[in-house]
Parts: structure tokens; sequence; C-alpha cells
């Protein structure tokens, strides 16, 4: 029997010393789809012989790298937010840019053919999340990690933790502010929220020796239609902004603010006679006042 995707769950666990606990309690990942695999390099002989032809390639080093696909919902992903951010806890509902990296198991269980694989040393790298009309609100996780293998899951495995339930997010209900005022004419907005995270490799040894922190780092596009002119006359004079989504449900909400943005990049197309959207690429840098690039804040 072939494998099925609809058949796949995914669980994860926090790391103890880098090992997952004997009496693992696994909790469950919402997604749509995922690439997590082991990312191998490939190493080629040069070796010059008569056959004229190469002997076959050797696996090198390797690391566990990908992505997992989600719609948002209220609750889901509080755990992977707080590790992207690397903080302990969310206090008072608020994350804020961190430095204390956290590692998880991820576990791939393929229900219907009986197959588990275990991420190990994992870390949440980056995060893309996208709004565009019509739609739900997407969030990717780039996932980094040290090892892949098959698994035997322990007998004592606690997989009594339910996934949420909450309805996904959609993008007609929410908010964008520019520069502290309602952006009520936006017509898409994504941004990348990144750890610059690397696996580092030493000799002797295949899998990832670590995974090295990097500079965090935001960067997004704004679309929306063109008004009066504004925002176009903030990117030519480099007018410094701030940025604020919240996205909803219509009860629980959660909102990303970014307190100081420059637009980097903009378009000042006239692509017909429709109506005409103009598209900002933005950065985001650390503020002083915040005390941070970018602030998640939940809904209680």
């Amino acid at each position: 029997m072939a494998a099925a995707g609809s058949a796949v769950k995914f669980y994860y666990i926090e790391e103890v010393a880098g090992e997952i606990p004997e009496t693992p309690v696994w909790k469950p990942i919402r997604f749509n789809t995922s690439s997590l695999t082991r990312n191998v390099a490939q190493v080629d002989s040069a070796e010059i012989n008569q056959s004229r032809q190469r002997k076959k390639a050797k696996q090198g080093t390797y690391s566990t790298q990908g992505e997992i696909v989600c719609e948002l919902s209220h609750g889901s992903f509080n755990d992977l937010l707080m590790y992207l951010m690397q903080q302990t806890a969310w206090t008072a509902n608020v994350l804020k840019v961190g430095s204390t990296v956290r590692t998880i198991a991820i576990l791939k269980r393929h229900t219907d053919t009986g197959e588990d694989v275990i991420y190990r040393g994992c870390r949440i790298n980056t995060l893309a999340a996208s709004a565009d009309i019509d739609a739900r609100v997407m969030f990717t996780f780039g996932v980094i990690g040290t090892d892949a293998e098959p698994y035997t899951v322990p007998v004592d495995s606690d997989f009594t933790t339910a996934a949420s339930t909450s309805d996904a997010m959609v993008t007609s209900v929410g908010s964008v502010t520019e520069g502290g005022v309602a952006l009520a004419y936006a017509t898409s907005h994504s941004f990348t929220l990144s750890n610059g995270m690397a696996p580092i490799f030493a000799l002797g040894s295949r899998a990832a020796y670590d995974v090295q922190n990097g500079v965090f780092t935001a960067t997004g596009t704004l679309s929306a239609y063109r008004e009066t002119g504004g925002l176009y006359a903030k990117f030519l004079n480099e007018t410094a902004s701030a940025i604020e989504h919240t996205f909803s449900d219509g009860t629980n909400t959660l909102k990303f603010t970014f307190p100081d943005v420059a637009y980097t990049q903009a378009d000042d197309a006239v692509p017909g006679p429709d109506a005409i959207v103009n598209q900002f690429t933005y950065s985001a840098g650390y503020d002083g006042t915040a005390q941070t690039t970018v602030t998640i804040t939940r809904s209680a």
C-alpha cells in the first residue's frame, strides 16, 4: 500500500539537554504540507581513469531542513512562535526577539504504513506569513535540525494532547495600520522573520555538529491601492514608518508590530486602465524604544 499524505501526523516535543525525554508527551502540529527532510551533501569523485567514467557519488554531511506550512488559527502555534522568537515564555501574552535557543524533536508518523521518522535538534529558524484577499492567513515555519532517522516510538509515549480545534483566520477579518493610521486599502501583505541559522559540521561526523544562531531580520512586502501617494512619498524620501497587522477570527487576535520600518523598493507602474496597486518592499529594524524588531501579541 502506498503511503498517503492524508495519513501523516506531525508531533513535537522540547528536547532536554539535546535529548528526547524517556517518557515523551507529544504535542500535535496542525499543518497543510511539509517538506521537512534530511538534506545531504553529495561528494563526487574527480579521479581520472581509463574508462572515462566516474565512480558513483558518496553521501557527505547532512542536516534536517524544510518547511511546515499551516493555516493560522488561535492557540495552535503558540509554542512554535515562542521557539522562533527564542523566548522561554510568553510575557503578558507578548513575544519580543530574544536569544534563548530551544530545540525540539519533530516526529512524523505515517499512520497507514506504520513508519515513524524523527527529526532531532530542530530549531524554528524562520516564519513566513502571507495574507492575500479572499484567503486564509498562511504561516510557513522554516526548520533546521541536526539529524533524521527511522524511529521506534517509546512504549510510554503520551499522545493524549489534542490539537486545537479553532477555526482558521481569514484575511477579510483583521486590520492593517501604517504609520499609526489604519490602512484600509491594502491588498496584500507578506513578511518573513528569520533567525539567520545555519548548520555547522565537524570532521568525522556526518550529522550536523550543531546549528549556529544568526542575526534576526524581518522583511516584508506590502501592496496597496494608490490613493494620495503618501506611501510612495515615504519610499522616495526614505521616511521611517511602522506597520502593524492584526490577524483575527472575529474573536481572537494575533498581532505583529514592526515599530521601525523603511521602504527599500517600490513600483510606480501603470499596467492599464484599472485601479493602480503599488507594491512596497520593506525592511524592519531594531527599535530602541520597543527594544525589539517585531512584537507578537496574542489575545488572552
